[in-house]
């Protein structure tokens, strides 16, 4: 593989040779720490993050709404706002990890209750952009009351105004 040439805020897995998923760096050093070697991840909106999944995990599902990224990454493409939602479910798996990601943003707070059902128990939701001002989808009133009751770590890029990623076990 060539040199990989990585976007101001996007940071290169040397030993892999790819990028890393594009979460900020505070989260990146948390989630390097994890070993995600046996997990089931599922991702809501695809991307260089599934291909570095894909080299982590045991298993990687993932869907999104642009027909070109989709065949890119060869995963699914769903365009239909309650199949995206649902897609997990009908994955008949339950993940160890989902990823609320990707585009339309105004879809990513409804994907937290169908996260919640295709979620193994002590499970993670990994969400990005989460409370960013800077995105479409500032509030997250739905995600809020359903994990109310986790403890949720939310980590900012120190270089950035609001970009944010965020996680509940």
């Amino acid at each position: 593989m060539g040199a990989l040439t990585p976007h101001k805020w996007q940071y290169v897995d040397e030993q892999e040779q790819l990028f890393f998923p594009w979460y900020t760096r505070p989260f990146l050093n948390i989630l390097q720490t994890w070993n995600v070697s046996s997990w089931s991840v599922f991702e809501y909106g695809g991307g260089n993050s599934t291909l570095w999944w894909r080299r982590k995990a045991k298993l990687v599902h993932s869907v999104d709404t642009n027909k070109d990224w989709a065949a890119k990454i060869d995963m699914p493409c769903v365009t239909d706002k309650q199949d995206f939602l649902k897609y997990p479910l009908s994955t008949e798996h339950l993940y160890d990890c989902i990823v609320i990601d990707g585009e339309p943003v105004a879809w990513r707070d409804e994907c937290t209750a169908y996260a919640i059902k295709a979620l193994k128990p002590n499970g993670i939701i990994i969400i990005d952009n989460y409370e960013q001002a800077t995105v479409q989808l500032q509030n997250w009133p739905l995600t809020d009351k359903l994990l109310e009751k986790f403890e949720k770590h939310v980590y900012k890029q120190p270089d950035h105004q609001d970009w944010k990623t965020a996680y509940w076990m």
